[in-house]
This record gives structure tokens, C-alpha cells and sequence, in this order.
């Protein structure tokens, strides 16, 4: 008799994250990305965590006030929420 395991697919760094629901080909690509020393950064609209290639080239800017006085903050945005724009 012959166990036959569900076979993941092979991500490489870079790789968008694979579809909701597949908890092991995201377990298997989170891998991947983090031996690479791919980080993920902080969307500035929605607040989720996001690896640099589901990042859009758009950038949101504000003033905020710092110690020394105001300050430009530059926040990126992901592709999901750049498509909502």
C-alpha cells in the first residue's frame, strides 16, 4: 500500500502568498520567505502585514508632530488597498 501525501507546490522568494485556505502551501511559502530575509512591513491603510511584493508603488504622507517639531511620515500601501483607491 502506498501513502500518497498532498504535494505543495515549490515557492521561491519573491513569490506572491499562495490562495486563503491552504494552510500548509502558506506554512510551506512563510518559509521560504523568511530564509530568504524577505520582511514584511505594515500597510498604512489597513494596518495588515505585508511582504514587499504585495506592496503597490503608491505611499501615503502626513505631518505628525514630533520632539523636535513636525515630521513627514511616509507609510506604504498594499496593492489591495491601492486598488480600492
Amino acid at each position: 500500500m502506498k501513502l500518497m501525501l498532498d504535494a505543495q507546490p515549490d515557492f521561491r522568494p519573491g513569490d506572491l502568498p499562495p490562495l486563503p485556505g491552504d494552510y500548509l502551501a502558506w506554512c510551506e511559502w512563510a518559509e521560504v520567505q523568511r530564509r530568504a530575509g524577505i520582511k514584511q512591513v505594515e500597510c498604512g491603510r489597513c494596518g495588515k502585514w505585508k511582504t514587499p511584493q504585495e506592496l503597490s508603488s503608491l505611499q501615503d504622507e502626513y505631518e505628525a508632530q514630533g520632539r523636535n517639531g513636525p515630521v513627514v511620515v511616509v507609510t506604504p500601501v498594499c496593492s489591495c488597498c491601492a486598488e480600492r483607491k
